[in-house]
């Protein structure tokens, strides 16, 4: 989920194109159960890659399909299903400020890139996993990119695959069988 903004933004999901034809925005969301898009609130959309200019909106209102990772949504100014085509493929930027407050036990996956990733060894040493460098999704759940001496692979992000986050790392129970060829080598 990394793009053109800077950290001060997060990434929420993509257009997938119109909803109807009174400028509805069709939203693929990375987390189907987000409040972030509350009336009043500020997003930004930019094309994929950062080609062109980001472009900022004010949302109207938003709808969850619900049993689906899509919502709807209406912005100011978006009155039109030609409007809401010009954003088809753009991706739906956030600023951390407007998004809800998290609980002590919750985290943004986007806040842990750049955290290694390590397992504990019998001896209650770690073993390095490799490096989170992306986030991504298959539909049914979150994953981690970990990049392990040029090779990556994915991680499942959540228990009981994730153990704690502590120290800039990741602490994981995983098997051999997840990491890359040659991961377990030491």
């Amino acid at each position: 989920m990394s793009g053109p903004l800077d950290s001060n933004h997060l990434q929420l999901g993509y257009v997938t194109g119109p909803h109807g034809v009174r400028g509805a925005l069709e939203i693929k969301l990375f987390n189907p159960e987000s409040s972030a898009l509350e009336p009043g609130v500020r997003v930004v959309f930019s094309a994929r890659g950062g080609a062109e200019p980001a472009t900022h909106f004010e949302v109207q209102r938003g709808a969850p399909k619900p049993g689906s990772d899509r919502a709807r949504l209406w912005l100011v100014g978006v009155e039109t299903r030609e409007a809401a085509e010009q954003l088809r493929g753009c991706e739906l930027w956030i600023a951390r400020e407007d998004l809800p407050e998290l609980d002590d036990d919750e985290f943004y996956l986007a806040d842990l890139l750049g955290f290694e990733v390590v397992r504990r060894r019998p001896d209650e040493s770690f073993e390095s996993l490799g490096e989170i460098v992306g986030v991504t999704s298959n539909t049914a759940q979150d994953l981690f990119e970990v990049r392990l001496r040029g090779r990556e692979w994915l991680l499942p992000a959540f228990a009981p695959f994730l153990v704690a986050i502590e120290d800039r790392r990741v602490i994981v129970d995983v098997h051999d069988e997840l990491l890359p060829a040659g991961g377990d080598e030491r």
